[in-house]
């Protein structure tokens, strides 16, 4: 079954709200093993909505659409569905007697324009809504089904939930399918060197395996297809297998852990507290800690002024981005707080440095361990996000590294 997500809403193609009902559905569709092939986002415009379900009618095997089935004149969904497909609105007399209903059940009446909820396309399934006063509705022709829910966020995921799924999985029938995905998380290395080690598995149909690009962070993403969920377990194990294999020292984990999690795990392993010390990085690599890591965390503290910096770990005499001022905060820090592992970045931070920059300044890394002393120059300096961001990941990942295998590492 082929699918396509459409979402109404000028506010929503103007970018003045998010648009998170297009990602919760395409989750659901993925879990229901229903294969989702386009989104498309339209504004509130009958003649527009229109055309883009006649693409639709003719690529796809249902279009799943949020959005404008309230009672206002920009709510155009149903004239968008009936003109689409040539059916033409009618009154349901059914909904329009559970729309007075609830409206009696307030103490009101309901206006004309409330009763333009009750016209569905000819021929519609209507879908009930407990919990809001527009209807959903189906549109079946003879190769697509459309299908209307509204744009509010907890009334859509009910209707989903309710009427859609279950519709969905009934057209289905025998070839009902399980879509998983499993992401394995990489920092250190970028795509195109990625791509040199993997780009066979990305040539793959079943599983696909595809990559998704952050700030100083690439996930490798496998996504598979099978009859069952053991099915599609069986498929993703080998790829997975592979990637690790190839990719070993820039893996740090796979689908919710995070740099954070996966270092707080390491250091809960050998009850051990970690303190955190950032100059330029401006607090980027304490904000990998969630909530859920903060037991670990015997300090965290970021500043650009290095005169405070000397005050609260009682470095003497002067620092700055040097090694000599690294080393002495790493060691001031752990002997203020305690820490069994310190990390330091301190670093260079002239509004004309960064990463693209050609004045790119410097950050001097200090990692503190019971076993050993890291002590690293990275080429880049700055304030700005993407070189904060690529300084705390680079930095984490060493940590992780060493706090993981104490050894010095010869892969950063």
């Amino acid at each position: 079954m082929k699918a396509e997500i459409v979402t109404t809403g000028t506010e929503i193609l103007l970018g003045e709200i998010v648009d998170t009902n297009a990602a919760y559905i395409a989750r659901a569709l993925r879990d229901a093993g229903v294969n989702l092939y386009y989104k498309t986002t339209v504004g509130d415009n009958r003649q527009r909505l229109a055309q883009v379900l006649r693409l639709g009618m003719s690529r796809s095997d249902v279009i799943l659409v949020t959005g404008g089935l309230g009672p206002t004149v920009d709510d155009i969904t149903r004239e968008a569905v009936a003109e689409a497909t040539g059916r033409p609105l009618k009154p349901r007399p059914e909904l329009e007697a559970q729309l007075r209903a609830m409206y009696a059940a307030w103490g009101r009446t309901p206006t004309e324009n409330n009763l333009r909820q009750t016209y569905l396309p000819e021929g519609a399934i209507a879908l009930s809504n407990p919990i809001g006063t527009a209807p959903g509705f189906i549109v079946e022709t003879e190769r697509t089904a459309i299908i209307c829910m509204p744009g509010v966020p907890r009334e859509m995921k009910r209707m989903l939930a309710d009427h859609v799924l279950p519709y969905l999985q009934a057209k289905m029938g025998g070839e009902k399918t399980v879509i998983l995905a499993r992401t394995v998380h990489t920092a250190g290395l970028g795509e195109s060197d990625i791509d040199e080690r993997i780009g066979h598995l990305m040539r793959a149909a079943n599983p696909t395996v595809g990559l998704a690009a952050h700030l100083g962070r690439v996930d490798v993403r496998i996504t598979a297809r099978a009859a069952t969920r053991e099915g599609a377990l069986a498929l993703i194990a080998p790829v997975e297998n592979e990637i690790k294999e190839r990719l070993a020292p820039w893996v740090y984990g796979v689908d919710h852990e995070t740099l954070g999690s996966v270092i707080a795990a390491q250091l809960r392993k050998r009850e051990a507290k970690l303190t955190l010390v950032e100059t330029n990085s401006q607090g980027r690599a304490a904000s990998y800690f969630g909530q859920a890591e903060q037991d670990v965390l015997a300090e965290t503290f970021h500043t650009l002024d290095y005169a405070k910096l000397e005050q609260r770990y009682g470095a003497p005499g002067p620092l700055g981005p040097d090694e000599i001022s690294a080393r002495r905060v790493a060691l001031a820090a752990s002997e203020r707080t305690a820490a069994d592992y310190v990390l330091a970045l301190l670093g260079t931070a002239q509004p004309n440095q960064g990463f693209w920059s050609s004045e790119r300044g410097h950050t001097w890394m200090a990692i503190l361990t019971p076993h050993n002393f890291i002590l690293k120059r990275l080429p880049i300096g700055g304030v700005d996000e993407f070189t904060a961001n690529w300084l705390a990941v680079r930095s984490l990942m060493r940590l992780y590294k060493t706090i993981k295998s104490p050894q010095p590492t010869t892969q950063d």
